[in-house]
């Protein structure tokens, strides 16, 4: 089991000391949010809130994940870092190619990509991208990062993105591994399809065994069952050593906790009961250092 936490709502100055102290304790990945811009008002509900209301401030500073990425980077020796999730299907694969290629070859290649559709349609209206589209072009796009992952003069011809032979570097030394995020049967699907992983939102342990479940279905169905799988999830109730140990049992691979937050909060509470919660940057030292004493060491 490995264990990593989310930075969505500290503060950006806090990212560099938060990211130290993890990778010196032996955390195994930081994720950072993807929010290209808040509109004032959205057509839709929030989908992982119960209220379907955002719970973050609109004016509340967000980097862009690259860069945010980069700036932990330097600082810090082995710990990963990974976008969760970029919303690629409002984005060109070539560029985020480029992006993301460029933080890998800074960091040392200590860099994950989780990926995901974006829920609103303000985003795809104001960046003049069809939403009707978004799960297909994603595949595209996957297997587009991919194909340029592996170097040299590539071509590529899908039916939303095409090139002719071209070569972008530097390239990853090792492949990049590429976490597709969504709690629906489609996004589940397309993760066993397409990805090296999946990340989820927020679980409880006893929705676990099902949707697990699903998740190796589909990989049966595309032959993948027998190819290294990751699994990142969010499991706010797992409270314990022996629970931690129950979910990698389940085939759980990365735990993704909140350490500075209070435990026992339930998945029905929302995301954002987590998340609002935050303390000063000394008390989330403090809470990384306390939980790795207690719980990541256990799993070293």
């Amino acid at each position: 089991m490995r264990f990593g936490f989310h930075l969505f709502m500290c503060d950006p100055a806090e990212h560099q000391d938060i990211a130290r102290a993890a990778d010196d304790c032996g955390w195994d990945c930081i994720q950072v949010a993807d929010a290209p811009f808040f509109p004032e008002v959205i057509s839709v509900p929030y989908p992982y809130n119960p209220d379907g209301t955002r719970f973050w401030p609109l004016d509340m500073p967000v980097l862009d994940p690259w860069v945010a990425m980069t700036n932990m980077a330097v600082a810090t020796k082995r710990i990963r870092f990974l976008p969760s999730v970029l919303r690629l299907a409002v984005r060109e694969p070539l560029l985020e190619a480029k992006s993301l290629f460029s933080v890998a070859a800074l960091a040392n290649d200590r860099v994950a990509l989780g990926v995901g559709l974006a829920w609103m349609p303000e985003e795809f209206k104001w960046l003049h991208k069809d939403m009707k589209t978004r799960g297909a072009r994603q595949d595209e796009a996957i297997q587009v990062l991919k194909l340029l992952m592996k170097g040299g003069m590539q071509e590529f011809h899908g039916k939303y993105f095409e090139f002719d032979r071209l070569t972008m570097a530097p390239v990853p030394k090792k492949p990049i591994p590429i976490y597709v995020g969504g709690t629906t049967s489609p996004a589940l699907r397309r993760a066993a399809h397409y990805g090296d992983g999946w990340v989820s939102v927020i679980h409880n342990m006893e929705d676990v065994p099902a949707v697990v479940a699903e998740l190796n279905g589909y990989r049966r169905e595309f032959g993948r069952e027998n190819e290294p799988f990751d699994i990142m999830m969010h499991v706010p109730n797992a409270n314990s050593v022996d629970d931690i140990r129950r979910l990698g049992d389940l085939g759980i691979t990365d735990l993704q906790v909140t350490p500075w937050s209070d435990p026992g909060i339930l998945a029905e509470m929302g995301v954002g009961s987590i998340m609002r919660q935050q303390p000063p940057l000394s008390v989330k030292v403090d809470a990384i250092k306390r939980y790795a004493d207690n719980v990541v060491s256990k799993f070293l």
